[in-house]
């Protein structure tokens, strides 16, 4: 007996030197007990082991039936946190996994990545606990790679890569997957940044307009509120008039509003699946919700960003053609080409729509509703719009 250990121990370490696909070079023979219906061809492939790397541990084994004890070699890092005195529990979870991870690579063979994806996701949930699963990691990170989901793939290959015993050389084949995929995620996301960068400055130039051309024609289609039948402006007494004024410009602003937000609810609409549309492309699936709001708040972004560039471009070319300068706004000492420092009231500082008098003729009614006379109403220009303006020039103050 004692020279049949000697020579089993001898054979171990002969066994320990020879090559083993996935598995280190430290080696624990396992106790198992042979079950019903198992073979010595079904244990070599469950464990992914050969018929001759059995037979070579268990010297001697010329027969092979059920109630059997026989060694089973494996790699020790499957013997995490356990002992031999696991053995049927470690051999059962090894059995498990590489079985589940078979299935799910025939899976990957057949084309079908997805599906692939959630097997070997599946084989990692159950027994990723005990095992390292480095194989199983693997599969995913080039499900992710084929379907072309670089970011997720990337992480995939530095899982595996970070597996304290994971073989050598699937840790350098995972390192040339993670730089390719990593190029490829770097050239899809310039890619990605050319067409929303040109997007986004058209959008912006075409919304721009349209919404200028859509505040010029705000109040187009609407409807004063009707008079009184056999009412007239002329014969309001004050209160009736400032009400139906009131009332007048309340409801045009509600109108203005209600418009404006037909108007932009359609264009976030149109914004919103364009967007989705050229991403299917792109990325040939649907983008998330989270995605598609970020795309239309960058389109907002920018499209304020153009309306507020015109509108600096809009006040300087007026300033410029006034003769002021716009790099001292509160500043009347600089003469402009007119040679006047306010090109607007000559420099007399008169406000120019009322003369200075703080009214202007109103609506073409003869009523004298602020005391200012027939036909007065408060200067557009000067005033607050509810009282006497103060006559000075609107622009240079």
């Amino acid at each position: 007996m004692r020279r049949y250990n000697i020579i089993m121990a001898m054979l171990v370490m002969l066994f320990i030197l020879s090559p083993m696909d996935g598995y280190g070079q430290d080696i624990v023979n396992l106790r198992h007990i042979v079950q019903r219906g198992e073979t010595i061809e079904t244990m070599a492939d469950s464990y992914r082991l050969t018929t001759d790397m059995l037979k070579t541990v268990n010297l001697g084994m010329d027969t092979f039936y059920t109630g059997m004890e026989i060694f089973v070699p494996v790699d020790k890092k499957y013997m995490w946190l356990r002992t031999e005195e696991d053995s049927e529990d470690i051999l059962k979870d090894i059995a498990g996994y590489f079985q589940e991870y078979k299935e799910a690579s025939r899976i990957f063979n057949s084309g079908d990545y997805r599906k692939a994806d959630k097997l070997f996701e599946s084989t990692i949930r159950n027994h990723g606990k005990w095992l390292p699963c480095e194989e199983a990691y693997f599969g995913k990170a080039m499900c992710d790679y084929n379907r072309k989901k670089w970011s997720s793939a990337v992480d995939g290959f530095a899982k595996v890569i970070s597996i304290e015993d994971c073989p050598e050389g699937l840790r350098e084949q995972s390192r040339s997957l993670k730089a390719s995929a990593e190029e490829q995620r770097e050239a899809r996301n310039q890619r990605t940044a050319n067409f929303f960068s040109n997007f986004f400055q058209v959008a912006a130039e075409v919304g721009t307009a349209y919404l200028a051309a859509s505040q010029a024609n705000a109040g187009q289609g609407y409807n004063y509120p009707s008079l009184p039948q056999g009412t007239n402006l002329g014969s309001m007494s004050d209160a009736e008039f400032t009400n139906y004024v009131n009332t007048s410009l309340s409801q045009l602003a509600n109108y203005s509003m209600m418009q404006v937000e037909q108007q932009w609810k359609q264009e976030e609409i149109k914004v919103k699946s364009g967007f989705a549309s050229t991403y299917r492309q792109l990325h040939g699936k649907d983008p998330s919700a989270e995605e598609v709001q970020a795309a239309y708040n960058s389109y907002m972004q920018s499209k304020g960003n153009a309306y507020q560039a015109m509108q600096q471009a809009s006040s300087g070319l007026y300033d410029r053609e006034l003769g002021v300068s716009s790099s001292s706004s509160g500043s009347t000492n600089k003469k402009g080409p007119s040679g006047y420092a306010c090109s607007v009231c000559r420099d007399t500082h008169v406000c120019q729509t009322c003369n200075g008098s703080g009214w202007q003729d109103g609506m073409g009614d003869n009523h004298d509703h602020y005391g200012a006379g027939i036909n007065k109403i408060p200067c557009g220009n000067c005033s607050n719009g509810h009282s006497k303006g103060d006559g000075l020039c609107h622009f240079c103050k």
